[in-house]
């Protein structure tokens, strides 16, 4: 592969933050170039006032926030309003990623994706574009056609309600099943939404491991469990998102449905963006 392909296919990317971050990062042009799409995740002690700062730091450091919102974690249609509104006002978000969240029991009236969307709310408030997760590697509930057919009407949702859609997906393991998957599903339901593929940044081998299990990366984390924990550290350690660029970068390059590479950092903001940016900009050091 050459340096070129690499650093076209990581040109543009968009990375995962924790409302953590903005607290700790006194100025995130440090980190990455203006106008970087930078994801808001919801972690369980996260509030909605502590995302809302978040997006609006980030739109005052001249980044796009992108904020999530759990749906099976939004009380009451009266909590969506306010959060979405203070989004909107505050930080002027105009995109955000919509996924079901955690929790096995709603704890208010949109018990997936697809029921907030259909709410209106966001249309409201004047989003624009918004986000649906996807699985292409399991997921920790659904099976793979249940999944898909979740996703194509996630897809639907959101352009019935008139807002630009595209599809991020769970961070991956395997370049070849991701390769497979974009080309027997992903491509006949998707009807052109740009796919981001979701890449693990910094981390090491063994928290990563952990994390992908909790997600349900099923065939994936299968075989690294045959193979022993020595060989997981191998495959998803520290050198995991130089293997996992490179051998996605032909498929990133040359789909037209695929829209890029989403780095989720798991608290290493710093550390994965330092990287993403020398992949970008100066393709044969992070090559080497």
């Amino acid at each position: 592969m050459t340096t070129e392909i690499l650093a076209s296919a990581v040109r543009g990317f968009s990375i995962e933050s924790v409302p953590q971050d903005a607290d700790r990062i006194d100025d995130f042009r440090d980190h990455v170039p203006t106008g970087t799409r930078v994801f808001i995740a919801w972690p369980p002690k996260a509030t909605p006032e502590s995302i809302v700062k978040s997006a609006r730091k980030l739109h005052e450091q001249e980044m796009v926030p992108v904020p999530h919102i759990a749906a099976r974690r939004v009380p009451s249609q009266e909590f969506l309003r306010a959060f979405v509104g203070d989004l909107v006002a505050q930080a002027h978000v105009r995109e955000v990623l919509v996924i079901g969240g955690d929790p096995a029991t709603p704890e208010g009236p949109y018990t997936d994706t697809g029921s907030l969307l259909r709410s209106g709310v966001l249309n409201e408030f004047g989003i624009e574009k918004v986000g649906v997760a996807a699985h292409p590697e399991g997921h920790p509930v659904m099976s793979g056609a249940v999944s898909r057919e979740v996703l194509a009407d996630n897809l639907a949702a959101a352009r019935d309600h008139g807002m630009s859609v595209e599809a991020v997906s769970q961070f991956v393991l395997d370049p070849q099943a991701i390769d497979s998957w974009h080309a027997e599903v992903y491509s006949s339901l998707a009807q052109g939404a740009p796919l981001l593929i979701g890449i693990p940044g910094l981390v090491s081998g063994t928290r990563l491991l952990k994390i992908a299990n909790a997600c349900g990366i099923g065939e994936s984390i299968g075989l690294l469990r045959k193979n022993g924990l020595r060989m997981a550290k191998t495959v998803i350690g520290n050198s995991s998102t130089q293997t996992l660029v490179e051998g996605l970068a032909p498929l990133a390059n040359r789909a037209t449905d695929v829209g890029g590479f989403h780095f989720y950092t798991f608290g290493n903001f710093e550390q994965t963006a330092a990287w993403a940016c020398e992949a970008a900009s100066t393709p044969a050091a992070a090559a080497g």
